[in-house]
């Protein structure tokens, strides 16, 4: 087996509008960058077949604009587009330009998605010359203590990291790094850019392994710092993500792996339904935010919540017909496996796939190569922010995520 690494820096050069959030904030410029943004990519060769993972500090990407990225890829790399994943980390603190939708009114920046693109393309464009042999080493952990389910700490979740080493001898030459939470630590009112926790972590991570690793969050679609929280700053951003750190740095059970094969198979699930029908619902959730929003003292969080939700709800009401399709990848890697998925995956959802896999070692790579909104469990809608910000209907998800199982 084979791999080579690239980072490259994505830093905006011109203006840029950060997304995730609703706010007064949001509808003016970033006001200068905390960390850099970045784009880190993973070319691995194993026997004649290449697979190469890019992994952007954006908060999610269309699959228009990922198709756009692989085809000029396939320019210069002899690659099949299919064998390559494009996944945002989904930091609520970086530039928006990688959708084809403006997000909570978030000014569009078409001039940072072509500049982001042309540094992603000029680190890539020699990974197959850079290309090593290696061995590997798999260690997993659970991280608890810094983020839960949103809506109870005491509920399982999916609190399983891995960290995988491809060494040239006893140096690590590139990594894989996955823990589970949504980047959100920083709260609506920063306006600087930065990775959030991902980045942190992997900031400490690099230092670590000397390299950077592809870091990567899952199913966490209803994951985050919520229930730990102890600020929206970057002084709890550090603590949070040395919490993680210090989780992952402390791995004593590493394995070597040989991986020798690559199997991959593609899932397509459509949903389509009459939007109309949901109106009245719809209408009920914006009344009750708007009532939530009334009351004085309002906490920080449940702003945010229950303004998020009155705005995705009021644009839900202009919509008829909703037709899309969850597309993605099961590839085993002999005692890998990696579910790609295009969007915000329920924990619940991770941890069943996850029973179901038939290898040692599994991972979601999420936010991969589109983005379709949060799939969550029957039980909780009506519950929960992620239920309402949904365009999947009550129950779907479990349809969808059977049909992921049956590749596995």
């Amino acid at each position: 087996m084979k791999v080579a690494t690239s980072v490259a820096n994505i830093t905006p050069k011109n203006e840029v509008y950060l997304c995730g959030y609703v706010g007064e904030e949001r509808k003016h410029p970033a006001k200068g960058v905390h960390d850099d943004p970045l784009a880190v990519s993973l070319l691995i060769e194993i026997k004649d077949i290449k697979l190469l993972f890019i992994s952007i500090d954006v908060i999610m990407i269309s699959a228009s604009k990922a198709d756009f990225i692989k085809d000029r890829i396939c320019e210069i790399l002899p690659l099949k587009k299919e064998n390559i994943i494009i996944n945002a980390i989904h930091s609520h603190s970086l530039a928006n330009g990688f959708t084809d939708e403006i997000l909570f009114g978030t000014p569009d920046n078409p001039e940072y998605f072509q500049y982001a693109c042309s540094q992603i393309i000029a680190s890539v464009q020699d990974l197959n010359q850079k290309l090593e042999t290696v061995r590997i080493e798999i260690g997993t952990t659970k991280v608890h203590g810094y983020y839960s389910k949103r809506s109870d700490k005491t509920l399982p979740f999916e609190d399983n990291a891995l960290l995988i080493k491809f060494l040239k001898e006893d140096q690590v030459i590139a990594s894989i790094c996955n823990f589970n939470t949504h980047a959100t630590v920083l709260g609506p009112k920063n306006m600087m850019l930065s990775s959030d926790i991902i980045g942190a972590v992997r900031s400490h991570m690099a230092q670590e392994l000397g390299v950077v690793p592809y870091t990567i969050t899952g199913a966490s679609g209803d994951i985050s710092n919520r229930q730990y929280r102890q600020g929206n700053d970057f002084q709890e951003l550090e603590r949070v993500a040395k919490g993680i750190y210090d989780n992952l740095k402390d791995i004593d059970n590493y394995s070597e792996v040989k991986i020798d094969s690559v199997k991959m198979s593609e899932y397509d699930y459509h949903i389509a339904y009459d939007n109309t029908a949901y109106y009245e619902e719809y209408q009920k959730g914006i009344d009750e935010a708007n009532e939530v929003l009334m009351k004085k003292n309002i906490s920080p969080d449940e702003w945010k919540l229950r303004t998020s939700e009155k705005t995705i709800l009021e644009n839900k009401m202009n919509i008829k017909e909703v037709d899309f399709h969850v597309k993605g990848k099961v590839l085993t890697l002999s005692d890998l496996t990696i579910v790609t998925f295009p969007g915000e995956l329920a924990s619940k959802f991770g941890l069943y796939l996850r029973s179901l896999s038939p290898t040692k070692y599994f991972m979601i790579i999420g936010y991969a190569d589109d983005y379709e909104g949060y799939f969550i469990e029957a039980e909780e809608y009506g519950k929960t922010y992620e239920t309402k910000a949904s365009n999947t209907p009550k129950g779907e998800s479990e349809k969808m995520v059977h049909k992921i199982g049956e590749l596995l």
